[in-house]
């Protein structure tokens, strides 16, 4: 009687275990299913974001990015995520959520977009009233290069991303503010009789922000330092290269005057030796 009892025991037990692996497996979506799920709920969390219902939104694209890599509505949500945060205008916290994605995500088509909003979160995190005050009362442009610095690996990156035009548009702001904080510097290194100084700044300006290179002010601020500095080679190479980008500019003048001390000739004193021969 015990051994039955024993036996009867022991095959209810195998029942409910069957049972429950069963109903277990009856639970576990397959591929496909999970995917139509990820897809709903992506949707559904994507219409929240679009009515500015942030909270909903976060929570339900929040479940779906925790399903598994090869769900592809996992990524997206990610993605989404980020977004949430930069409509929040949590701009420090959306650029490292972008910085996220591309990290888990490196061959994603969406890459382009991740890495130009992260840039832009990077602009907008500066605080507006930085670029209200003039440049010499600008303390800490750190910010700036950052944000230039993603905007330039971006436009590096994905010259044809529909959001280049965009990126361009950011890029030469952050440029002009860096450059004018820059100059700015330099202008109070010339006025407190250290040339040298003023000629780094110039110098480091012109090799972080190539497109500095092309603007007439920088080379005459150039110019001018590397002459009160007595930098006689380096004020002679300076001198002929703006001869050779600005045959036609507004500083010739002053620039003459700045290099009288070397052998360079200005257009204009090349024009006038031409005629008197």
């Amino acid at each position: 009687m015990l051994h039955r009892s024993l036996l009867f025991v022991l095959i209810l037990g195998m029942a409910v275990g069957c049972a429950s692996t069963s109903s277990s497996k009856a639970k576990v979506s397959t591929p496909g299913t999970l995917a139509m799920q990820s897809g709903e709920a992506y949707h559904r969390g994507l219409q929240q974001l679009k009515d500015s219902d942030y909270a909903k939104a976060f929570e339900t694209l929040q479940a779906v990015a925790r399903g598994p890599s090869y769900v592809r509505y996992t990524a997206l949500a990610r993605l989404r995520l980020a977004d949430i945060l930069f409509y929040q205008e949590q701009y420090d916290e959306a650029a490292e959520a972008y910085r996220g994605f591309i990290e888990l995500n490196a061959s994603d088509p969406n890459l382009h977009y991740a890495y130009f909003r992260m840039a832009e979160s990077k602009v907008k995190s500066i605080a507006s009233d930085f670029f209200l005050v003039p440049p010499s009362d600008r303390r800490d442009p750190r910010r700036v290069w950052t944000a230039l610095r993603f905007l330039d690996d971006f436009v590096a990156r994905y010259p044809d991303s529909p959001f280049i035009e965009q990126g361009l548009v950011l890029r030469s702001k952050m440029a002009q503010t860096v450059s004018s904080y820059e100059m700015e510097v330099a202008r109070f290194y010339m006025t407190r009789k250290k040339p040298a100084g003023a000629v780094a700044r110039i110098n480091q300006l012109m090799t972080k922000v190539p497109s500095t290179f092309r603007e007439e002010h920088v080379h005459v601020a150039l110019i001018e330092a590397l002459s009160a500095a007595k930098q006689d080679d380096e004020l002679s190479k300076a001198c002929t290269t703006y001869w050779d980008l600005f045959p036609n500019g507004k500083k010739h003048k002053q620039v003459s005057k700045s290099c009288s001390s070397v052998t360079t000739r200005s257009p204009d004193q090349a024009a006038g030796n031409a005629e008197g021969g």
